[in-house]
């Protein structure tokens, strides 16, 4: 965990607001390297190493869902929705000095909201991710609208926006909100279709290779050259480190952890 987070963790949690807490995490993680860790099956590849991340001062490390399991009481922030969600077990949090970030549909803010209530879960900023119907299939963050994943940074009106998928929702803008303009992803597999993990000895298996979501994963890949223009332009650094990723082959992808 970087040094500033726990202190950071309290600091936000004296303020009332969402609006506020977000504008307090705003740069303060200028210039250190934001490490995404996701869900795909090829995080299995590389979890022996996640350790090399836990010492460095210059990581920010943000765990996606059940890639918590794996990192723990080392993960900065955990970037959480209440999909693939056990609302009566949840989260094994080995302490609360990770900020915990949910994503809640706009379309069903209340139905989620009573589903934290559940335990209940901690939950320290809560932002509603703009869906259908408030915006078509075609406005998705996927479909190539990448520019919307600065809505994060407009700190007065908190809100995200729907994509395929969470990546795009809430962990890069928290990234690129906290200041970081070099990221890394590990595990992130989800043009594969598939996800597999494991979590409170239950094994979810989501298969994205069907129906509508077959569609949504064609799309991904179509449109993702516009992922790499967008952090062209806005000079961002991304790397993956994924053998089954199939997004724009521009995006550097490196081997391992080491390389980070």
């Amino acid at each position: 965990m970087n040094s500033i987070t726990k202190n950071l963790k309290q600091e936000i949690l004296s303020l009332d607001s969402i609006e506020g807490r977000l504008e307090h995490l705003r740069n303060k993680y200028k210039g250190k390297k934001a490490v995404i860790v996701a869900t795909g099956p090829t995080l299995a590849n590389h979890i022996e190493d996640l350790n090399l991340l836990y010492d460095r001062d210059d990581i920010v490390l943000l765990s996606i869902k059940q890639g918590y399991d794996y990192t723990k009481g080392q993960t900065d922030f955990h970037i959480v929705n209440t999909y693939n969600f056990d609302k009566y077990k949840g989260y094994d949090y080995e302490h609360m000095d990770t900020i915990i970030f949910y994503g809640l549909s706009k379309s069903y803010v209340p139905q989620q909201m009573e589903k934290l209530a559940i335990k209940p879960h901690p939950c320290d900023i809560w932002v509603p991710v703009v869906n259908p119907p408030y915006i078509s299939y075609e406005e998705c963050i996927h479909m190539g609208n990448y520019d919307k994943m600065l809505l994060l940074q407009n700190t007065s009106e908190p809100q995200s926006w729907w994509g395929t998928s969470i990546l795009w929702e809430q962990a890069i803008p928290m990234a690129l909100l906290l200041g970081c303009k070099d990221i890394t992803t590990i595990g992130w597999d989800s043009t594969t279709g598939e996800h597999v993990f494991k979590h409170n000895d239950v094994s979810f298996k989501v298969d994205s290779g069907k129906g509508v979501n077959e569609q949504r994963v064609a799309d991904v890949l179509k449109y993702s050259h516009h992922l790499y223009d967008f952090l062209e332009k806005e000079n961002i650094t991304m790397r993956i480190i994924s053998e089954k990723n199939q997004f724009d082959p521009r995006i550097p992808r490196i081997s391992n952890i080491k390389e980070i």
